[in-house]
């Protein structure tokens, strides 16, 4: 039962992914039904902050769709940001993973509290760049991913280290792709 949820919940995820790459607002709906199913699947492996994580993402998909949606697809410009966010940003996230594994080593049944703390941490950071249409989003999502593949695979998920996998490459092609579509906005 547990594999038939993952397998659905990787479907949906890799729809929202690929809509989110081509800015398309419906990509949302994929992610918030994906990432409730994610909720239940993680909270079978007892990966509490990637249950948490995935309850963030369907209060983020809400935003998204919200934010994405006050005048079109493409009304919010995808925007940079300047090395010294960036340098917020990291620092954001490194004490997000302190706090997150700190509090999660609190419970004696939780595993791999380290990994699940730097995913959800950057996740939670990519996923916020993401609703505001940061270009720099994809970069974060890379690493976050790289990173969740281990976890994945340490936990025996396997449908979700591939779909993870997939969406290092889809990172890129987004990271590429935003990248010319801002340089074009500002020509």
């Amino acid at each position: 039962m547990l594999e038939g949820v993952e397998i659905l919940a990787v479907i949906g995820n890799l729809a929202y992914t690929v809509l989110m790459l081509l800015e398309k607002r419906v990509g949302w709906l994929f992610g918030i039904v994906a990432s409730a199913l994610g909720v239940w699947l993680f909270w079978e492996q007892e990966v509490f902050a990637q249950v948490g994580l995935n309850a963030f993402y369907v209060a983020m998909g809400a935003y998204g769709w919200w934010n994405w949606g006050r005048g079109g697809d493409n009304d919010l410009p995808i925007t940079r940001a300047s090395w010294r966010r960036h340098g917020l940003f990291v620092v954001l996230g490194a004490a997000g993973t302190l706090l997150l594994a700190w509090v999660l080593g609190l419970f004696p049944e939780a595993r791999f509290v380290g990994l699940d703390g730097f995913v959800t941490a950057f996740s939670l950071l990519a996923t916020w760049l993401l609703a505001r249409k940061y270009l720099a989003n994809w970069a974060y999502w890379i690493v976050a991913d790289v990173v969740a593949v281990y976890l994945y695979l340490r936990l025996g998920l396997n449908w979700y280290a591939g779909l993870y996998v997939v969406y290092v490459g889809l990172s890129v092609s987004g990271l590429v792709r935003w990248q010319r579509q801002w340089q074009a906005r500002q020509a």
